[in-house]
């Protein structure tokens, strides 16, 4: 009998330590990313903030294993591209940078499945560079008052666990304080940087951001920063 209910608790131990095992694999489904895998997760797939290195590299948005939403891809040959995607595709607004007759060259403009279809429409702002960055997102407030204030977030909530934190602005008067974070009494077109460290999805390491951007239209603007 006590050798039936020592089978019977094996089994029963055996079959929830499996689920568990499964639940911590994350698949990234294109094929070039396969390989390690850092970030979110959803019923075994990427999906979320993450980090992908296959034979190329990917930081940025995942949906259901496959890059979506904004997202950096770099390729094993060295060319990059910094926009939005579509289930794997490039689809949407974005920047290829690549090397063609000896020289580097850089394309902007729209893609759709994966195919480049022309230039962009202007808009009033534009983000020149990112790294461990997410969604970068512009918000005009005002038209009377002239400002350029940043936010750092994160899952849909302003962050503050955030560090040695660098700012560099075109115009303005820099102020960093604890109700504000940016540049005052600017003036347009306005160039911004923003460095800073900040913690990993799993807050177990930090990582260095930077964000670079330009701001064309007059006002008082907020940038906020997912990373």
């Amino acid at each position: 009998m006590a050798n039936i209910v020592k089978l019977l608790l094996i089994s029963v131990l055996a079959f929830l330590y499996v689920p568990m095992q499964a639940q911590e694999e994350c698949e990234v489904l294109s094929e070039n990313l396969k390989g390690e895998y850092r970030g979110k997760c959803k019923r075994g797939l990427a999906h979320g903030y993450g980090e992908a290195q296959g034979k190329d590299y990917y930081i940025g948005d995942f949906k259901k294993g496959y890059p979506h939403g904004n997202g950096t891809y770099t390729w094993s040959s060295g060319e990059k591209y910094e926009g939005e995607w579509e289930r794997g595709l490039r689809d949407g607004e974005g920047t290829y940078y690549f090397f063609a007759n000896g020289k580097d060259s850089v394309i902007y403009g729209r893609w759709v499945d994966d195919e480049y279809v022309g230039v962009y429409h202007e808009r009033p702002y534009n983000v020149d560079f990112r790294d461990n960055v997410g969604r970068v997102t512009f918000t005009k407030v005002s038209d009377s008052r002239q400002y350029v204030r940043l936010k750092f977030m994160r899952d849909g909530g302003e962050n503050t666990h955030i560090s040695e934190v660098f700012l560099m602005g075109s115009s303005g008067v820099e102020n960093n304080s604890r109700m504000f974070t940016g540049f005052e009494n600017t003036e347009f077109p306005f160039k911004g940087k923003v460095v800073f460290n900040a913690p990993n999805s799993f807050y177990a390491a930090t990582m260095r951001c930077e964000v670079r951007y330009q701001i064309f239209e007059p006002g008082a603007w907020v940038v906020a920063i997912s990373y």
